[in-house]
């Protein structure tokens, strides 16, 4: 078990993460230094608790390259249970804006996660990841599937009979890995077909300033 990226979380607190989250999320210019406080809260538990992980496993036609045998990893990645703890005490304190303030937060830093993860696949393995697959998002990955995945990457992360994930800010994706870097997709959103949905990364997205 690998903690979260560093890079990402060294760059939590700064205007540049913070500007991200009020574009994506569309908060206006005055709630910045809300955001801010409320993602310093959130920091020490993110640094005590964040974590990820990869284990290596195959596809069978289901591939997008058409191999019959595909290496693609299971991965998992969570900010741990003291969110989920401090989004009840917003809740409980009626701080339903910051209770949401963190959920927007939460949602930024793992989509840079993606990113930090193909990055980290480039860097370490030479693999660079063609496509992700997020269970319940396409019929070939069924949410059904999530309790068997979990079981195999960590006891960490579990999931009740609806397959809701407990801790809550916690991700399970397949990645499809090739070694040819011009098949390679640098972000999570280039082989998704929501194009309306509203977490939806620009083609020039980077990690946070």
């Amino acid at each position: 078990m690998a903690v979260f990226f560093p890079d990402v979380l060294d760059k939590f607190l700064t205007p540049g993460f913070i500007k991200k989250v009020c574009e994506r999320f569309h908060y206006e210019e005055s709630y910045r230094e809300e955001l801010a406080a409320v993602a310093e809260k959130m920091l020490p538990f993110l640094q005590r608790e964040a974590f990820w992980e990869r284990k290596e496993s195959f596809l069978r036609q289901q591939a997008k390259t058409g191999d019959s045998d595909t290496l693609c990893e299971d991965v998992v990645m969570s900010l741990g249970e003291g969110l989920d703890r401090l989004q009840e005490c917003y809740e409980r304190e009626g701080l339903l804006s910051e209770s949401y303030m963190a959920e927007a937060l939460a949602g930024e830093l793992l989509m840079q996660g993606y990113d930090a993860y193909s990055r980290y696949m480039e860097k370490n393995t030479g693999y660079h990841a063609a496509a992700y697959h997020f269970l319940g998002s396409e019929k070939e990955f069924p949410l059904e599937l999530l309790p068997e995945r979990l079981k195999g990457l960590t006891s960490e992360v579990s999931c009740n009979a609806a397959f809701c994930m407990t801790p809550k800010k916690s991700a399970v994706f397949v990645a499809e890995l090739t070694r040819d870097e011009k098949t390679g997709c640098k972000r999570v959103c280039d082989t998704c077909s929501k194009t309306d949905c509203m977490n939806r990364m620009k083609a020039n997205a980077s990690a946070a300033e």
